[in-house]
């Protein structure tokens, strides 16, 4: 019996020394500092004085009733997701199928189309913003086009387009891969087999090809969810979410509040509702993709 007891303590203390340190740094890194955020989001602090004092829901009831900056904010958020989520898993399937052909560059292309996503963010950010400001104007005015000397970042009204534009180009490669090894998994006696039965192209797509791509377009519809709607460091360094806060993210105006303003309170209420937010749309894209996936 004693041994049994030994042998069962002795297999506990090797489990909890492999679990123990990641659980500790879990509850260090996140637990803490969530259960602080959340705290926080209950109170006036300013983020430096020592002391704060209660104020209860105040901050919630501000930023979803009279914070006219969170609803922009917002929306602008929603819209560039959206946005960004189609146009990256489109051009994805689109780059994965060319790339998966028999063109004798195809690996070459996929250098190409992967090499932005190991780029800077805010790298990007600022060459793209170079390039909409001072060389497309420069070719514009040399070559007569003046359709090239338009303000490409400072029209309030299309700046949603740009900021799509150059995510897309920076994130595109990533789901490309993800797409390519979805292609390069489905039997390729399931497509000789839809090739001999008479299907065309656009059949044996839609009809095998996208069912089987399902697990991939799961996890790149995550993927560019979450990196969507926290986007930060792209468009600082594009427009510093300009003009007239046209194109300011809710990460932004997390940011700005909190540490701008100085009202850390506020700030920390904003990115709870963030959060939640986020982890519904997940939960709800989860539910719906995953009763679409098939298995070959």
């Amino acid at each position: 019996m004693s041994s049994g007891v030994s042998s069962k303590l002795r297999k506990l203390g090797i489990t909890l020394s492999f679990i123990g340190p990641i659980c500790i740094l879990y509850i260090c890194f996140f637990v803490v500092p969530l259960g602080g955020s959340v705290m926080y989001s209950f109170t006036d602090w300013d983020g430096l004085q020592s002391t704060f004092n209660w104020v209860g829901f105040r901050n919630y009831a501000d930023m979803l009733l009279h914070s006219g900056d969170f609803r922009d904010s917002f929306l602008f958020t929603l819209k560039f997701s959206v946005l960004n989520i189609v146009l990256v898993n489109v051009f994805g399937v689109l780059l994965a199928l060319l790339v998966d052909s028999k063109l004798k560059s195809k690996y070459a292309l996929r250098v190409i189309f992967f090499s932005p996503n190991v780029i800077s963010l805010i790298v990007v950010g600022f060459l793209w913003k170079f390039f909409f400001s001072s060389v497309l104007y420069e070719m514009g005015t040399k070559l007569g086009w003046n359709f090239l000397t338009y303000s490409f970042l400072g029209n309030p009204d299309r700046i949603l387009y740009p900021i799509a534009g150059v995510s897309l180009w920076s994130s595109v490669g990533l789901a490309m891969v993800i797409y390519l090894a979805g292609l390069q998994g489905i039997p390729g006696e399931l497509k000789e087999a839809m090739h001999v039965d008479g299907a065309g192209s656009w059949t044996r797509f839609w009809k095998m090809t996208l069912p089987l791509l399902m697990p991939a377009i799961i996890s790149n519809v995550f993927l560019t969810t979450t990196n969507s709607f926290k986007v930060f460091d792209l468009i600082l360094a594009l427009t510093g979410g300009g003009p007239a806060n046209s194109s300011q993210s809710l990460a932004i105006n997390i940011y700005r509040e909190a540490f701008t303003a100085n009202s850390y309170g506020s700030g920390t209420a904003r990115s709870i509702v963030f959060c939640l937010f986020i982890v519904i749309v997940m939960l709800v894209q989860f539910r719906v993709m995953r009763s679409k996936e098939v298995s070959a």
